[in-house]
């Protein structure tokens, strides 16, 4: 997946409840950086993206 395709999935996620701050402490990744990245300011690292990804994919959360 592109950055903006996960930043998408992020988006909807948070929009249907859950929070960024709960995303952010499950993945490893500082909330600011979701933050920045949520508002199309910056990038995520491969391997963050890769994490994001693969929290937001994941049917358990």
């Amino acid at each position: 997946m592109t950055q903006d395709e996960v930043r998408e999935l992020f988006i909807q996620r948070i929009e249907s409840g859950v929070k960024q701050t709960y995303i952010a402490r499950n993945i490893g990744v500082p909330k600011q950086v979701l933050s920045a990245f949520k508002l199309n300011k910056k990038n995520l690292y491969p391997e963050s993206l890769a994490k994001l990804e693969a929290f937001l994919t994941n049917t358990n959360h």
